[in-house]
């Protein structure tokens, strides 16, 4: 069954179609909304994280994390009008998990399990099915934060035994595997330039300077073109 609405009511569909009509599509000129009653079973699971992946075959197809990372339900989304299961897989992960970022690749994502154990990457080359590859570089609690395109941050977390925080900056630009590139002790404080991409970390050693070359050249294209006018 399916609703037909103005486009004047469409932000109040938005905002209360889950609770009252949870269980039929909703439209309008412009928008339909499809509950999880309306699309396949896989996605009316419970589900911890979801990934988007180009095969590059003109396919789209959406990986569900289930069943506490232990599973990936796989939806053919091409076509959003007619979404399909396309099956499921066991990746027997530690835990549930984060898909954190895209690696140069194309076919593989870095990924954080959210018991703090560590990081793992996803190869979806096959992408009916699915490898796991734990990465044993990264075992410690650590938030991951990206900068650019082509640099991961890891973050560890503050304890009483160690107040200042420990940054390891990773490289993602390789076209297979994630790459350390250095290890910054002691941080006491960062400051970030977003213009130009660079982070200023203040270690117990000193200042210390990540930069995202791809963003730093825009901004210097950016202000030769100011100073030129």
């Amino acid at each position: 069954m399916k609703k037909t609405i103005s486009s004047t009511l469409m932000f109040a569909v938005l905002l209360v179609g889950a609770a009252v009509r949870a269980t039929a599509a909703v439209s309008s000129k412009d928008i339909v909304v499809d509950f999880p009653s309306d699309l396949p079973e896989f996605a009316q699971r419970p589900t911890e994280a979801m990934h988007l992946y180009d095969t590059g075959h003109n396919e789209v197809v959406l990986y569900l994390e289930q069943d506490h990372g232990r599973k990936l339900s796989i939806l053919d989304v091409t076509d959003p009008a007619k979404i399909k299961s396309l099956g499921e897989v066991s990746i027997n992960a530690p835990s549930a998990f984060d898909f954190v970022q895209n690696l140069r690749s194309g076919w593989s994502v870095l990924i954080h399990f959210r018991n703090h154990s560590g990081f793992g990457v996803i190869n979806f080359r096959n992408y009916k099915e699915p490898r796991l590859r734990p990465e044993p570089n990264y075992v410690h609690p650590a938030n991951a934060e990206r900068d650019g395109s082509n640099t991961l941050l890891l973050v560890s977390a503050k304890t009483a035994a160690e107040p200042e925080e420990q940054y390891e900056v990773i490289s993602v630009a390789s076209a297979s595997n994630p790459k350390p590139l250095a290890t910054i002790q002691g941080v006491k404080q960062r400051l970030d330039m977003p213009e130009s991409g660079s982070i200023f970390l203040l270690s117990n050693k000193g200042l210390v300077v990540v930069r995202c070359l791809q963003r730093e050249r825009a901004y210097e294209e950016n202000l030769y073109d100011e100073n030129d006018n």
